[in-house]
């Protein structure tokens, strides 16, 4: 009987014994399980980290419009000399002065007889082109931001969307696009901005009165006035025909 109740406490004692081994395993389980969710989210915190660092902001600016178009305007390329014969060259035909304000030097001049068509310059002086632009009515005064309004201002803003530089409200139905008419924009400002840019001139958003000649129709030059390298306070520096 001792034998026996010796033999049954030994056997219980086994079992408390082997009582902890019986969760070994389920332990394990929820520990890997905790590893793996806390990988999980490092990982995915990482990965949102990366994402952030790694996009660009843009930073819009919008009272500086992207040019349309690159086209760069300037003087054919070569010295800069007009023929020395072409100084005494007259078309025949009913001709006009070109009235001037600019004060320098002449830098460049194109030949009797050639076309100027709108956008490309009449002639440079101190290496700055003076511009054609289509418009019936003269260039008066400098346009610039906060001028009163006044047709002259609607002129060179149809020029500014026939070079490129603008779209036109009118056309696109876009209020963000340039509107046509006698006040001066911050669209203005940044249209005339890439067009001068265009053309190599300081970017100051100002059309200033000598800066461009508005004529009906494309010209053709008839006589020079002056030479390569003369020095000229206003005046006239060419006549084109007139039909």
């Amino acid at each position: 009987m001792k034998q026996w109740m010796r033999a049954n406490q030994y056997l219980a004692r086994s079992l408390v014994r082997l009582r902890p081994s019986r969760w070994v395993r389920p332990q394990m389980k929820k520990t890997l399980t905790v590893i793996l969710i806390a990988l999980l989210s490092v990982a995915c915190v990482v990965t949102i980290v990366i994402g952030i660092s790694g996009t660009t902001k843009k930073i819009s600016n919008p009272e500086i419009a992207e040019p349309l178009s690159r086209r760069i305007i300037e003087p054919d390329e070569g010295n800069g000399k007009a023929p020395e014969a072409s100084q005494n060259v007259v078309i025949e035909g009913l001709s006009q002065r070109v009235n001037n304000v600019v004060v320098g030097t002449i830098t460049w001049l194109p030949e009797p007889g050639n076309f100027i068509e709108f956008g490309t310059p009449l002639y440079a002086i101190d290496n700055k082109p003076v511009i054609l632009m289509k418009g019936s009515l003269p260039m008066h005064r400098d346009i610039a931001y906060k001028i009163p309004d006044g047709p002259d201002v609607a002129q060179l803003e149809s020029n500014l969307v026939d070079f490129g530089y603008a779209l036109n409200e009118a056309v696109t139905g876009k209020s963000t696009d340039l509107t046509v008419d006698y006040h001066v924009t911050p669209l203005t400002v940044s249209s005339i901005r890439s067009w001068q840019q265009s053309l190599g001139m300081t970017s100051t958003g100002i059309v200033g009165h000598g800066d461009v000649v508005f004529r009906p129709e494309v010209v053709q030059v008839s006589e020079l006035h002056v030479s390569l390298g003369e020095v000229i306070e206003g005046g006239s520096v060419l006549s084109v025909l007139i039909n």
